[in-house]
Order: structure tokens, then C-alpha cells, then sequence
């Protein structure tokens, strides 16, 4: 079926079937990666409220995990990123005070710098050498680059082309700019073969930490077209590079010359040594760098609307794209139909429970109107049910103490939302709908937001939806519990023992789904945990290895808290499940209240899951029944087949 044409006011606008609009959405919202884009990543880059922050000269660390945008930052700064943003105008470029440089640790490349019968401090002054040779081979690339934009260049004299020939020790004659080119790159090559050579004693010569890139870039400077400026040596996952490797960089970072910076993308907990190669010297923020922790930056409930501005923006981008011609003053919060605590209740069918039964025939045989939502009732029902307050005793209460009253049912009233629907299966237990609640789903995290988005459109044009109109609540609780089971799957394959964090998240999931349905004598909206004896360092190393690879692979999110003892104020941690799995099993999303269980149990809800599951939810007086498991989980958390 072909597009066809719709005169509006003299017009010709093009109306897109619903194929043509799926690869449409596709291509705006399909690649969540910024390396996936390509060039595209200029074309829908939107500027986050800390990006002009990290254009001053001092070094940052951009911390943050997966698709928090780490990566469309740092190619924002870099000369090509640059350029597109200024409309590939070299001159508006020009008028930037720094060149950005991006380099990406691959690792498979810096993983090569071990073993083979080599010592780790010899390998940590190869991998110091190689490092010397990517930078400066990118830096005379971006000459390259800007020489075909600028005719007028200056260029290295061949003094300051052999000065970075002889530091890097390429032995072939270098007389100038094309030759110290050529030579550099068939250097590069040279080094990989011997590296992948070496346990035959083909050791390389080395050059100092540093200093072919100094050298080089203190001679740039000297050049007209670049006099004034410094250089960004852009680090993106910086996670990848061993220890020793995070020491070498480290102290480059912490001994920046004049001529160059560091900005350094790495996920939470992936910078794991904090020190330079003398164990003496660490880094510290802000002596040493500026952090960027991008999801504390996001989520402070002080500065959390700028990650919904940003949000915004980069959604909002893509979908006027798709609806180009089709909708005017497009509007994401009324695209995405919001609905209210009540409106949700009454979807749920609030009004055939026996708890709001019970309060609307007390009313009949009282012969009073309480003037209450059907969800208020519901509580107070619920109340003389758990907590045996009889329904009278709740009304005189209502009568004469009412802002008390309000605040119990305000305290409980979300979590009121998780009991009303009974049973299991797919019908929809509990909604995870419009522009806001996916904010809180993704918890800083763009690419969760877009991922959000992208399903809950996509579903709707499949199921031939106006997209031009709002997208009801149930697509959107659809699309929300796909994105939540597509991560869940994912996980396996981000860390060498994911199976752990999918049994990890699976079990957790379990857990604070229970709570939320049936969990009536513990605290409401329970989602978060503490695990016994951490703050005190008691915790095993694989305990503590599991945290944090599930911090890093985003199945956890890491929470602070001060706790006051009588030796002053202790750090101390807190763990959810990241949001983004809350609509799969059913919980809060919301960071309200924690439970604490021992080490003991967190790793038996790994290794035997079943087991793990039913003894902290027998913990807190909830018995699992085998047969109220949602079907949907069976496939992935298949243990209660036995």
C-alpha cells in the first residue's frame, strides 16, 4: 500500500500507512545506542543541562551506567560532533576554544596488554605506549580532517614532526607532516603484530607515558588555525581497561599538562582503581577532576526535572518527525494518556471488591454518605480487615479527626493499587502509564526512556492506533512490561556470571511483587533492600562482586543514606531493583521503604531460588502459593516447575 497525498490548505502532505510509519519509528527510535546512529547521532542530539559544565578545561569523569548517554556526550565533543552542531561551518567551529578527541576502549584491543609469560608491569608500559600511538594518531587524523576544510592551514614544520617521530621511536625518515602520517600509521600496525607476537620476545620499543601526545599537542598549538585552544582526549568506557591500565591513565589524568584534558566516560563502578601507578597518589574530586554522576545529577529530586527537559527534548525530537504533518503542537504528556490514582482504581474494578462492598453497605445501613473515592473505601476496608480498626471506628474518625485519617490513606494509598485485581495471568494488575511515570521508570536512564516510548508507540501502530491522538494506559502498561522482560533477557549476556543477575532480578522481582499484592502487615510500597552487615564491611567478596557488576549492568540501582551510630555518621547502602522492572513484576516503582535481609538469603535467592524466595516472603507473612505465579514469569523463572 503506498503513501498517499492530503491537500490541507493548499499543502501537499504526505500520510504515511502504518508500515511506512513502523520502519519510520523504527529509524528514529530503533537505535537506542549512540553507536548504532552513526552520523544520525548529530542529527538528534539534545544538549543535557551539564554539558556545557564539562566544555571547561578541567578534567571530568562523566559516571553513569548504560544508556544514560555517556557516549552521545562525549562525541558531542568531539571535532566531529562539533562540527555537525555548528552546521558543518568550519569557521562557527573555529570559534571553539578546544578540539575534542574521541577514543572508545574497545576490549578486545586493551584486553590483549596481559599474560603470554609477560609481567604485569611490563605489560602496563606496552599498553603506555600504545596509548601514545592512538592519540597521536588521532590527533594528526583531526589535522588531516581540518586541513580538508581549510585550505589556508598552517602546518607542522618537519623539526616538530620528527620531535613526535623520535619520541614514539619510528626509526623510518620523517621530513614531514605526510611522512610523520604515514609512518605513524604503519607504526601502529608494526606494534599490533609484535604485540600479538610478544611470548616470542618481540618486546617493542617504548615511549614515555605522555609525552609523544604533550609533544605534539604543544606543537599544534603553535600552528595559527590552533593557537589558543586545548585538546579533549575523550575516554569512553573506561570500564574496559584493566587495573593496571586505569593506573597508567590515572596518572595522566592527574598530571595534565597545559595542552590537554581528560573527559572520561565510565559506568558506576567501573572505575575501580582511584590511584596512579606509585598506590600513594590518589584522585580526588574536585582536586584532581570534576565528577559527573549522571543518575544522582538526573534523580536529586533538586535538579530531576532537568532529566525530564532533556527527556523531552530528545523524544520530542524524533516523534514531530514521525507525525510530520499529521499533528500540530505536539505535546508528549497528552500523547501519552495520564491517568489518575482514582480513574486507575476504577479501571482495576475497584467497585467489585468486597472491601468497598463492605464500606458503600455500611453507608446503606447507616443512611450516610461518607463523600469518599471509591479507593478510599476500598482502604477503609481494607484497614478493618488487616488491622481489625472496625469500619465505624474508622468513620468517627474521618468525622473528627479527618486530616489524620487522610494522611493513613495517603501513606497507603498506592499500595492500595497493587491488591485490587485478583488472580493472576495477563490481564493488567496494576498500571505503569504516561509521560512522568516512564521518567520515574527509567530513573535517569535515556535509553530505558526511549526504549519506553519507542514500545508503546510501535504496539499502538500495530494495533492500528491514531497516533495523532493520545496512546491509551494499557498500551502504554504493555510496551512498559515488554521493555522490563526484554532487559530481564538481556542481562545474561552484560557480565561474565549474568545468570546470576537474571536469577538475582527474578527472584527480587518475585519477591517485591508478593510484597506489593500481599504483603498486608508490613510497611506499604516496600521496594527497596539493605543487606545485613555491609556497611560494616562483612560482606563476602562475591556478595560484594555480585552488587556491584548489578549496579553496573543497571539490574540494581545503588542508594546512600547516612546512618548515625555512637562513633559518628556511617555510610551506608541501600539497593532496588532498577524501576524499569517494576511494571514486569508488579511493584513500586517509587524509592519509599526498605527491608533488610542477611547475606545468606540474598545468595540462596540465587541459588536456590525457590527456596530463597519463599523463606524471605515467609519472613515477612507472606506464603507463596506455586499456582498464583504469573505466567509470563514461568518462562523465565522456571523453578516452581519442579
Amino acid at each position: 500500500m503506498e503513501a498517499f497525498k492530503n491537500k490541507t490548505k493548499g499543502l501537499n502532505i504526505i500520510i504515511m500507512t502504518i508500515e511506512q510509519k513502523l520502519a519510520k519509528l523504527d529509524e528514529l527510535f530503533g537505535s537506542y545506542k549512540a553507536e548504532w546512529l552513526n552520523e544520525k547521532i548529530f542529527q538528534f542530539f539534545a544538549a543535557p543541562s551539564y554539558f556545557n559544565a564539562l566544555k571547561s578545561p578541567r578534567p571530568c569523569v562523566l559516571m553513569g551506567g548504560r544508556g544514560t548517554g555517556k557516549t552521545t556526550v562525549l562525541r558531542g565533543l568531539s571535532y566531529e560532533g562539533q562540527y555537525a552542531l555548528n552546521n558543518n561551518d568550519i569557521n562557527e567551529f573555529d570559534k571553539n576554544q578546544y578540539v575534542g578527541i574521541y577514543y572508545r576502549a574497545n576490549t578486545n584491543h586493551v584486553h590483549a596488554f596481559c599474560g603470554r609469560g609477560i609481567d604485569d608491569n611490563s605489560w602496563t608500559k606496552i599498553f603506555v605506549h600504545y596509548f601514545n600511538l592512538i592519540f597521536t594518531s588521532e590527533l594528526l587524523d583531526f589535522v588531516v580532517w581540518h586541513k580538508e576544510r581549510a585550505d589556508d592551514d598552517e602546518v607542522l614544520s618537519p623539526h616538530a614532526c620528527k620531535l613526535v617521530a623520535t619520541s614514539l621511536h619510528i626509526e623510518n625518515d620523517v621530513t614531514d607532516f605526510k611522512s610523520l602520517h604515514d609512518n605513524l600509521e604503519l607504526a601502529m600496525f608494526d606494534f599490533q603484530a609484535d604485540v600479538n607476537n610478544i611470548a616470542d620476545g618481540n618486546l617493542p620499543k617504548l615511549s614515555m607515558a605522555g609525552d609523544p601526545i604533550k609533544i605534539l599537542c604543544d606543537q599544534l598549538k603553535k600552528l595559527r588555525q590552533f593557537e589558543g585552544k586545548i585538546f579533549y582526549l575523550l575516554i569512553d568506557e573506561y570500564e574496559n581497561f584493566l587495573d593496571m591500565q586505569q593506573q597508567a591513565i590515572n596518572g595522566l589524568l592527574k598530571h595534565t599538562p597545559n595542552s590537554y584534558t581528560f573527559k572520561v566516560g565510565v559506568r558506576e563502578k567501573g572505575w575501580r582503581i582511584k590511584y596512579t601507578l606509585n598506590k600513594q597518589e590518589l584522585l580526588n574530586d574536585p582536586a584532581d577532576y570534576v565528577l559527573f554522576n549522571i543518575v544522582e545529577i538526573f534523580t536529586d529530586p533538586e535538579t530531576e526535572n532537568l532529566f525530564e527537559q532533556f527527556a523531552r527534548q530528545v523524544c520530542c525530537l524524533r516523534i514531530k518527525e514521525l507525525l510530520e504533518g499529521e499533528a500540530e503542537d505536539y505535546n508528549i504528556d497528552s500523547a501519552l494518556e495520564n491517568i489518575s490514582k482514582d480513574e486507575e482504581s476504577e479501571r482495576l474494578g475497584v467497585r467489585s471488591h468486597d472491601y468497598y462492598k463492605k464500606v458503600v453497605s455500611y453507608e446503606h445501613a447507616h443512611n450516610i454518605n461518607l463523600d469518599i473515592s471509591p479507593l478510599f473505601k476500598f482502604f477503609i476496608g481494607y484497614w478493618e480487615d488487616v488491622q481489625h480498626e472496625s469500619i465505624e471506628d474508622q468513620v468517627k474518625m474521618l468525622k473528627e479527626n479527618a486530616p489524620k485519617m487522610r494522611e493513613r490513606y495517603e501513606n497507603y494509598k498506592v499500595s492500595m493499587l497493587f491488591k485490587i485485581k485478583k488472580g493472576q495471568g495477563n490481564a493488567i494488575q496494576k498500571y505503569y502509564a504516561g509521560w512522568n511515570t516512564f521518567i520515574r521508570l527509567s530513573n535517569g536512564d535515556i535509553r530505558y526512556l526511549m526504549e519506553l516510548v519507542y514500545r508503546s508507540y510501535y504496539i499502538y501502530l500495530q494495533e492500528q492506533g491514531d497516533i495523532s491522538k493520545p496512546i491509551p494506559a494499557e498500551i502504554q502498561t504493555k510496551a512498559a512490561k515488554n521493555v522490563g522482560r526484554k532487559n530481564l533477557t538481556e542481562l545474561e549476556g552484560n557480565w561474565e556470571n549474568g545468570a546470576q543477575l537474571t536469577r538475582m532480578v527474578q527472584s527480587l522481582g518475585t519477591i517485591f511483587g508478593r510484597l506489593a499484592k500481599e504483603g498486608d502487615n508490613i510497611a506499604p510500597e516496600l521496594s527497596q533492600f539493605e543487606i545485613e552487615g555491609e556497611e560494616s564491611g562483612e560482606i563476602s567478596e562475591r556478595t560484594d562482586k555480585l552488587l556491584s557488576a548489578a549496579v553496573m549492568n543497571l539490574a540494581l540501582i545503588r542508594l546512600t543514606s547516612n546512618k548515625l551510630t555512637g562513633k559518628g555518621s556511617v555510610k551506608e547502602f541501600m539497593y532496588m531493583l532498577h524501576p524499569i522492572f517494576a511494571p514486569y513484576y508488579n511493584f513500586s516503582y517509587r524509592k519509599k521503604r526498605k527491608m533488610i535481609i542477611t547475606e545468606a538469603e540474598f545468595l540462596l535467592c540465587i541459588d536456590n531460588q525457590k527456596e530463597g524466595v519463599v523463606n524471605v516472603l515467609k519472613n515477612k507473612r507472606v506464603e507463596i502459593e506455586k499456582d498464583k505465579l504469573h505466567p509470563e514469569q514461568l518462562t523465565l523463572f522456571d523453578f516452581w516447575d519442579e
